[in-house]
């Protein structure tokens, strides 16, 4: 007994040490990454700006619009093999429920500018559970290749882009590099997955957008094109 009455005041001492602890490490490792960022976009060519928030609402679709609080942040920009790019941080909150807690769910986004508006296109890992209710329920679009209907949910508002595009190259590719999702949308290729990224990471998620691109074929390029022809220039610079 006597020593579970010592016991309470080194909790009382050992929590907010520990807490504090926390905090510091995470201002730290936040500093840290800042400088990691920076020297990678200087050493690549790119420009690195901390604050994102302008790109919060520029693009549609997962995992943009839900929650509240959304933030962009740890921008990088630049130009890779012709095309404008952008990675970015994005994380929003939910309400945690009984507790009244906030959740903060994080994203690791990479875009890339297409030079052309595109139908929505979006290829995203299946989980199981996934896979049992696409079985069930059945799901927006099934490309007839039974071990990429398995590893992905397709939805797309063009079967004939999805066609096109998901031909046997392209679902090769992409079942060999499954991590991500993708998502053919307006201007843009989009990449995320939960999580932050590493400008090691960055330079993966570009190498594999431009192989992915240069996989469409040329038809596809050429059809959309001629239908909706816009700038090559960006459209997600702060104003």
């Amino acid at each position: 007994m006597e020593s579970m009455f010592l016991l309470v005041p080194v909790m009382f001492v050992a929590v907010p040490l520990l807490m504090i602890g926390l905090v510091v490490y995470a201002v730290v490792s936040s500093k840290r990454r800042r400088e990691g960022l920076t020297a990678y976009a200087g050493s690549r060519g790119f420009t690195f700006r901390p604050d994102g928030d302008h790109l919060v609402d520029r693009f549609p679709g997962d995992p943009f619009g839900r929650g509240y609080r959304r933030s962009g942040s740890q921008v990088v920009e630049g130009v890779h093999e012709g095309r404008h790019f952008v990675a970015f941080d994005y994380s929003y909150k939910t309400s945690g429920g009984s507790r009244d807690r906030d959740s903060t769910s994080s994203f690791s986004v990479v875009a890339m500018n297409l030079g052309c508006r595109i139908p929505r296109l979006q290829v995203r890992p299946q989980s199981a559970i996934g896979r049992l209710f696409a079985d069930s329920f059945g799901t927006d679009y099934r490309i007839g290749d039974q071990a990429f209907d398995d590893a992905f949910h397709i939805a797309t508002d063009s079967p004939e882009l999805a066609h096109d595009v998901l031909h046997p190259g392209m679902r090769h590719l992409l079942l060999a590099t499954r991590g991500r999702v993708v998502r053919f949308q307006d201007d843009s290729l989009l990449m995320f997955r939960s999580g932050h990224h590493s400008p090691e990471e960055i330079d993966a998620v570009l190498a594999l957008m431009a192989q992915v691109l240069r996989t469409v074929p040329d038809h596809v390029w050429t059809r959309l094109r001629g239908e909706a022809p816009i700038s090559d220039a960006p459209t997600w610079d702060a104003p």
